[in-house]
């Protein structure tokens, strides 16, 4: 079968391998419809800072090189023996990040920060690829209303979820997003799904086709970061400050802007990963009371069902910037655009190009290269 393996820093293969053997008694087997490409993807592609290349994981027992893909659905062909809540032929997406359910994290309900967290397709073998192994505990079942499609979306906007669920919002409150790009997108799209009155929702960007989709998705006021500070623009439109202002790009400069911007009170949602430290004043932060909040993974049991419902019962899907691409063209289609901040659009993987389309019409506004 064909897999997409990660070898080392920008060697990624598309290559015939060993057929999967049958699941251990808690695992699905899965034939893999579709799939999609992050962020993490790309920057791994680059620098493998997660990926356990030359070392076996301490908790996967991985070592490269590593099939990767952790954003898929697919349906299960084969199941393992313990395995009851999952039947064959039925259509699931699986969780990316692996719990104990036994550390005090996990005894919380927090799972996504499990003390022996890892996830699929960068610690462990993962989805992109015809088919693929994975826990049955981690696989939620796709509602009849959902697509294949955006179906292969529903994991990372079970990340957004769960990000704009740290928040815990009451009432109506100004919101200032930085970044609309893969993650950022569904973080609007979210707020405006949850959103019951209407308040200031201002999207900051550099790229006009990102801000152009914010726009689609909700987004009250637009800033381009190329053309005016951000800072500036946010405090001229709300001279208070927002109430909430939400870090998508990682970016230390972005990072230091999107405190400033938040209000007496406030609270600040780091959603990016910064690559390098960030200097933050703290003085200002301390004397008003500001608070910053942080952001990781999803709850898998209750995130990602939320997240195929939202995609099941609204027209999100139709909404989201997508480009089709298959299997082969994973690299130069998928992974360089995203390293060289080419892409716009969410960038989804099929297995079965022409089987798809006749079975799931593509959502939203899709393109191909």
């Amino acid at each position: 079968m064909k897999a997409v393996r990660y070898y080392g820093p920008q060697d990624v293969r598309v290559e015939e391998v060993p057929k999967l053997g049958k699941p251990k008694p808690d695992e699905v087997l899965l034939q893999i419809l579709a799939a999609s490409i992050c962020g993490t993807d790309a920057s791994q592609y680059r620098h493998p800072t997660m990926i356990p290349l030359y070392q076996t994981h301490p908790v996967s027992g991985q070592s490269g090189p590593v099939t990767l893909g952790h954003e898929v659905v697919g349906r299960v062909i084969e199941k393992g023996s313990a395995v009851e809540h999952l039947q064959i032929g039925e259509r699931v997406v699986p969780g990316s990040g692996w719990w104990c359910g036994e550390c005090p994290p996990c005894r919380a309900g927090r799972i996504n920060i499990c003390e022996r967290y890892f996830l699929y397709g960068i610690q462990a073998h993962g989805g992109l690829a015809e088919q693929a192994l994975f826990p049955a505990k981690m696989c939620v079942r796709v509602p009849a209303g959902c697509s294949n499609m955006a179906a292969a979306l529903a994991q990372p906007t079970a990340v957004a979820l769960h990000a704009v669920n740290r928040i815990r919002r009451s009432g109506t409150h100004s919101i200032a997003l930085f970044g609309a790009g893969n993650i950022g997108s569904l973080l609007l799209a979210v707020l405006q799904a949850q959103k019951t009155e209407a308040f200031p929702l201002i999207v900051i960007d550099i790229d006009p086709g990102r801000l152009a989709t914010a726009q689609l998705l909700g987004a009250s006021h637009l800033i381009n970061a190329r053309e005016q500070e951000a800072k500036d623009a946010v405090l001229t439109l709300l001279p208070e400050g927002v109430d909430i202002a939400i870090e998508a790009t990682g970016l230390p400069a972005q990072i230091q802007q999107a405190l400033t911007v938040v209000r007496r009170g406030g609270i600040l949602l780091q959603v990016g990963i910064p690559s390098q430290p960030v200097e933050l004043s703290l003085e200002t932060m301390v004397t008003q009371e500001k608070t910053i909040l942080s952001s990781n993974g999803q709850i898998c049991p209750s995130d990602l069902p939320a997240a195929l419902d939202l995609f099941a019962t609204t027209d999100l899907a139709t909404r989201l910037r997508t480009r089709i691409i298959t299997l082969d063209r994973v690299v130069p289609d998928g992974l360089l655009p995203l390293v060289e901040h080419r892409a716009q659009e969410k960038v989804i993987v099929v297995l079965d190009e022409k089987k798809e389309e006749e079975a799931n019409p593509l959502p939203g506004i899709s393109t191909r290269p």
